[in-house]
C-alpha cells in the first residue's frame, strides 16, 4: 500500500528510489493539465474494478471532543464530521483506479492540487478556513508544493452553489423550455407576439431579402442599427427583452413556428429567472447543426469551468466503483 508521501511533487531521496522501483507514475494534476487528465481518469476509472483514495486537508478537529469516538451515533460522528468539513479545506486529493487482471494488479494514480478561488468572478467559492500548524508541517515534511496548491490549484463549486452561479454567469444557452399549451391567450399576451413577429420579420428580411444585398454597405448597416440587430459570433442576432417566463415562452413558441433557421438563446437574469431570448439567424440546416455542437461545446467547457474538481468527483460517484479509503467519513465530507 503506497504511504501519503509518494502523492506529493516532492519526496526525499530514499521514498525516490523506492518509488522508481515501485514504476508507478503519479500524473500530478493542477489547473493548466485539468481538462486533459479529467478525459483519461475518465476511462481509468471505467476500466477499473476498484477506486482508492486519499487526501490532505488543513486540520481535522479543534477540540478532543470534536474527535469521532467508537461510541458516538450515527448522527453525531456526521455531525461532527460536517462542523470540520466547514472549518477545513482539502488541498490534495488522490485517486488510484486499481484494475485486476489476470494475477496482476494495475494502478493508474492522480494527485489533484486543489485551493478554492474564484476563478469566474462571481464570489464563490473564495472563502476563508481553518489551518492547523501540525497538518501543514506534517504536509510539508512529505513535500507538498504548497507554491503548485495556491497559484495553480484546482478550484471547485458544490452543487448548491453551481445553481447559484449559473444567473450570475449570464451566458445565453440553448432553450429547453417545454411548450405549454395555453388554455387562453389574453389581449395583452396577442399584443406581444404580433409586435415581436413585426419585429422578428423586419429584422431577418435584411439578411434573406435579395432586394437588400445590392445596396450600399452604409445603407446596409443603417438597416441592422434600425431593426437593432447585433452579432453573435459571426453570425446575426436579435435581443428580446422579457419581463416574465409567460413572455419568455411565448417568445419561444412564435419562433420555432415561425421559421426554421431561428434559434433562441435564453439570457439569465443575475437574479434568477430570465432576462431576454436572444434569436440567431442561421444560414442553412448544416449552419444550424453547427451551431447547435457549439452551444454544446461551450456549455460542457462552462461546466467543466464551474465545477471544477467536482467533475472528478462526479465521475467516481456515477461509475458506481467501490472506493476505499482512510477514515472515510471525516474525509469524504469535505
Amino acid at each position: 500500500m503506497l504511504q501519503k508521501r509518494f502523492l506529493c511533487t516532492n519526496i526525499s531521496d530514499n521514498h525516490r528510489r523506492h518509488r522508481r522501483r515501485l514504476r508507478w507514475p503519479i500524473k500530478q494534476v493542477t489547473k493548466s493539465n485539468f481538462s486533459g487528465a479529467l478525459e483519461q481518469i475518465k476511462n481509468s476509472i471505467h476500466g477499473s474494478d476498484f477506486v482508492a483514495v486519499s487526501l490532505q486537508k488543513t486540520g481535522s478537529h479543534s477540540s478532543p471532543w470534536h474527535r469521532i469516538l467508537p461510541v458516538d451515533t450515527a448522527e453525531t460522528a456526521y455531525l461532527k464530521a460536517k462542523y470540520a468539513a466547514e472549518r477545513f479545506q482539502v488541498l490534495q486529493f488522490a485517486v488510484c483506479p486499481f484494475s485486476i487482471r489476470a494475477s496482476k494488479v494495475i494502478a493508474d494514480p492522480y494527485n489533484f492540487h486543489l485551493f478554492p478561488r474564484d476563478e469566474l468572478k462571481i464570489g464563490m467559492p473564495s472563502y476563508s478556513f481553518s489551518c492547523q500548524s501540525s497538518y501543514l508541517t506534517s504536509m510539508a515534511q512529505e513535500g507538498f508544493d504548497f507554491n503548485a496548491c495556491i497559484h495553480d490549484g484546482i478550484s471547485y463549486l458544490s452543487r448548491e452553489q453551481e445553481s447559484s452561479s449559473k444567473g450570475q454567469i449570464q451566458n445565453p444557452v440553448a432553450s429547453n423550455y417545454v411548450m405549454q399549451s395555453f388554455s387562453s391567450v389574453s389581449v395583452a399576451d396577442s399584443v406581444f407576439i404580433e409586435r415581436i413577429k413585426s419585429r422578428v420579420r423586419n429584422w431577418r428580411n435584411v439578411f434573406k431579402d435579395s432586394s437588400t444585398r445590392t445596396e450600399e454597405p452604409l445603407i446596409r448597416s443603417l438597416r441592422k442599427l434600425v431593426v437593432g440587430s447585433e452579432e453573435y459570433g459571426s453570425r446575426p442576432s436579435l435581443c428580446i427583452d422579457v419581463c416574465s417566463e409567460r413572455q419568455v415562452q411565448l417568445t419561444i413558441e412564435m419562433l420555432r413556428e415561425f421559421s426554421d433557421d431561428l434559434v433562441p438563446l435564453v439570457v439569465p437574469a443575475k437574479s434568477g429567472g430570465t432576462q431576454a431570448v436572444r434569436v440567431v439567424l442561421m444560414s442553412s440546416r448544416e449552419d444550424r447543426e453547427s451551431f447547435e455542437r457549439e452551444l454544446q461545446d461551450l456549455e460542457d467547457e462552462k461546466n467543466k469551468r464551474v465545477r471544477g474538481f467536482r467533475e472528478v468527483i462526479d465521475l467516481i460517484s456515477a461509475s458506481q466503483k467501490p472506493v476505499v479509503a482512510h477514515n472515510s467519513l471525516n474525509g469524504l465530507s469535505l
